[in-house]
């Protein structure tokens, strides 16, 4: 039973951590990075607020709702929000060493909503109760816009405090972010170029998901587990209660804690059981074919990196051809479909074969589209012209995600591929330049 009386202790919980911005030390601390996912972030610690009234005490985390939000250290809770307080949910832990970690604007609302009405079992991960103790990466909560981030775009609001003094969490959250010599940070969907089929895998492990979620990387997820054994449900992008029961028994396999939730761990061993999936006979296959399919995921061979050559050359799949159609692959041939009109099924038909076959880069029948770009686009934004951005961003090669009509942090990493591509200031908005270079034949 988690405590209710939350706002009650706010005086007690952070009556003595009040400090001000301008008495901010500096102090870098070893730190787990606070979001498990996609994310941005800037130094904005002690910029106005409030018209000039106050000042920024932390940094502003930029991520998609419902992204896992993790403990930064071992510690125990010292505060959380029943009910939800005027900032929205939020929660406070306490390590060893007497430094706070505060989380606030935790998620509010239903998942796939925006209803403010999604309660503290969307807000927190279960079982968390004022004086439980947690540990480096466990997951406490998932990114919102509760309180007074209602009008914002979904982020964390984390601090660092001090037994001393209140720290700049910039330094800290650099560091753990691995740190990029820009100052801003976002977790890239693809990276280097080793062209590995570890590549493919490490991209997959680094997503945490959890029941309550909604993502087409569920789907393969539930692919992997039917493929394993472990699922008998519907192939879906939701994270269901038979999902988490699924991925317990998975765990409970592997000899790993049964959390329910597909962790880096569990993604782990989840992709080194596909490479090598167990039949009767002792012999191995990759996942089922879909009804109609010549390429699809788990696939591998020679035909496969002639597939993502394919890919790469059309803009569409941005690292080494590996032999191997893993979940980068499947996101690559999802972008290809959804530009050319393709039923978005992830795997190579007749349909999307003919497709690659005839497509030539920026020339293929019917890819140019009519619709002209009139309004400004930002992060944060929802609407049916952020989806046309994301359409026409994946025909000029910048994006290669599912074009959703919300304006997130990838879809502000690739406006940003291409104002550098066309010499455009790269400030990830969409403004006069911008749109004249994207309605530009």
């Amino acid at each position: 039973m988690r405590l209710v009386a939350g706002i009650f202790t706010l005086g007690v919980a952070f009556g003595a951590l009040a400090f001000s911005a301008s008495e901010a030390h500096a102090e870098v601390r070893s730190v787990v990075f606070p979001v498990a996912g996609q994310f941005s972030f800037r130094n904005d610690f002690g910029e106005p607020r409030g018209d000039g009234t106050r000042t920024h005490t932390g940094t502003d985390i930029i991520a998609a709702k419902m992204t896992p939000v993790v403990a930064a250290a071992d510690g125990s809770i010292t505060f959380i929000a029943i009910p939800q307080a005027s900032w929205g949910y939020s929660i406070t832990i306490r390590d060893a060493d007497g430094y706070f970690y505060r989380y606030l604007h935790l998620n509010n609302d239903t998942p796939g909503t925006d209803d403010g009405v999604g309660g503290e079992q969307n807000a927190y991960a279960p079982g968390l109760n004022r004086g439980s103790n947690v540990k480096r990466g466990q997951v406490v909560g998932w990114v919102g816009d509760s309180g007074n981030a209602e009008s914002t775009v979904a982020h964390l609001h984390f601090e660092i405090r001090a037994p001393g003094g209140t720290i700049n969490p910039y330094d800290s959250l650099y560091a753990a972010a691995g740190g990029n010599g820009t100052g801003v940070f976002t977790a890239p969907e693809v990276q280097g170029d080793e062209g590995s089929i570890e590549m493919e895998e490490q991209f997959v492990i680094r997503r945490q998901l959890q029941e309550g979620m909604i993502e087409r990387d569920i789907l393969g997820l539930h692919q992997e587990l039917t493929t394993l054994g472990f699922y008998t449900g519907a192939i879906i992008e939701l994270f269901t209660a038979e999902t988490r029961e699924a991925v317990r028994h998975f765990q409970v396999a592997k000899k790993i804690t049964p959390s329910g939730i597909a962790d880096a761990e569990t993604r782990k061993a989840i992709s080194v059981g596909l490479k090598n999936p167990p039949l009767a006979s002792g012999t191995t296959t990759p996942l089922p074919a879909p009804s109609g399919a010549e390429l699809w995921l788990g696939a591998s061979g020679e035909r496969v990196r002639a597939l993502q050559a394919k890919l790469k050359e059309l803009g569409f799949f941005r690292v080494e051809p590996t032999g191997y159609f893993g979940p980068l692959t499947q996101a690559a041939v999802i972008a290809f479909q959804t530009a050319r009109g393709i039923d978005p099924v992830g795997f190579v038909g007749p349909k999307t074969k003919a497709a690659l076959d005839a497509g030539t880069v920026g020339e293929t029948p019917g890819e140019i589209s009519s619709f002209v770009f009139k309004s400004n686009l930002e992060e944060g934004m929802r609407s049916e012209e952020v989806r046309e951005l994301q359409l026409t961003l994946t025909r000029k090669g910048h994006y290669a995600n599912e074009a959703t009509g919300y304006f997130g942090p990838l879809t502000r990493g690739a406006v940003i591929e291409f104002q550098k591509a066309k010499g455009v200031d790269p400030v990830g908005v969409v403004g006069p330049k911008t749109r004249a270079a994207l309605n530009a034949p």
